[in-house]
């Protein structure tokens, strides 16, 4: 349900994600489960472990719309060297809470008159390079000033790696199911979780949208500018982008381990167990060291 996403951070959920990253019956096999009586358990632990992915990475695996609610735009600074250094924040910037970010919808704010105002996106620049993302004033620009009060400055924002897709059992359009639009021309991937992506498609290739979306349905053409067309809808759950391997292996093994162990203590009958130390690991490719 859209509403507050935590009390830390002062942003709303304006389009959640929907569903999981990862299959009930990937889930199945990874535990080696044959049966489905454990289905609606394992469903409640995918969603905690990418719960725990998200918050120890500040990651969006799926898309999702979020709006950032500040008292003021942060203060500006004079241009000077230290800048151009990697990861250097200058103090005029908006750090986005969550990546990796897709597109800024609007940035906006309450004026002196007490009017909604919205900022024109040449006013600003988006460096989507760093992990978070940050938001500056272009160069020979300032932040407008905002009326001096709380939640006066709103930044809505597109964030995430991947959408669920649907593909038709015949045809040539598939839809997406997010708050993110793909132009003619974006490149994209496509993943499976649970079974098969369909014959048509290759989840190691890179296809680009062939035309604006209409009601939400696409099409694609393959690296020789074929038009892509569906015999088949493929099996268990597609994705139009890639959620990184090693955050859905760490969800894996977080899910196995709660699975195999529901009690809070555990009684040992041959000694200390330890945690294994690579697991964790998995995830340090995308912790951002920014905070």
């Amino acid at each position: 349900m859209p509403g507050y996403s935590g009390a830390s951070v002062p942003e709303i959920c304006l389009i959640p994600p929907v569903g999981e990253c990862i299959n009930v019956a990937e889930a199945r096999l990874d535990r080696r489960i044959d049966y489905t009586d454990d289905d609606a358990k394992l469903r409640l632990l995918i969603s905690a472990a990418r719960q725990a992915a998200e918050m120890r990475t500040k990651l969006q695996l799926l898309h999702a719309r979020y709006k950032l609610v500040l008292n003021a735009f942060p203060g500006s600074d004079c241009w000077n060297s230290s800048l151009s250094t990697r990861g250097a924040v200058p103090s005029s910037a908006i750090v986005l809470p969550r990546s990796p970010l897709v597109d800024i919808i609007a940035i906006q704010y309450i004026d002196m008159a007490g009017t909604m105002q919205t900022v024109s996106p040449a006013d600003y620049v988006v460096n989507a390079a760093l992990t978070p993302a940050i938001i500056t004033p272009a160069f020979g620009k300032v932040w407008p000033i905002a009326m001096p009060q709380i939640a006066s400055v709103f930044v809505t924002y597109d964030v995430g790696f991947a959408s669920p897709v649907t593909f038709p059992v015949s045809g040539a359009q598939f839809s997406v199911t997010g708050p993110v639009t793909w132009l003619p021309g974006a490149q994209v991937q496509f993943y499976n979780s649970g079974g098969a992506l369909p014959v048509a498609l290759n989840p190691e290739a890179i296809y680009t949208i062939d035309s604006t979306p209409s009601a939400g349905q696409y099409t694609l053409l393959d690296a020789t500018g074929a038009a892509v067309a569906f015999a088949d809808a493929g099996t268990g759950r597609g994705y139009i982008g890639i959620v990184p391997e090693g955050i859905r292996s760490w969800m894996l093994l977080r899910l196995g381990s709660i699975f195999e162990n529901r009690e809070e203590v555990a009684i040992l009958a041959r000694g200390k167990i330890e945690a294994l130390p690579y697991v964790d690991g998995l995830l340090d490719p995308y912790i951002s060291d920014i905070y």
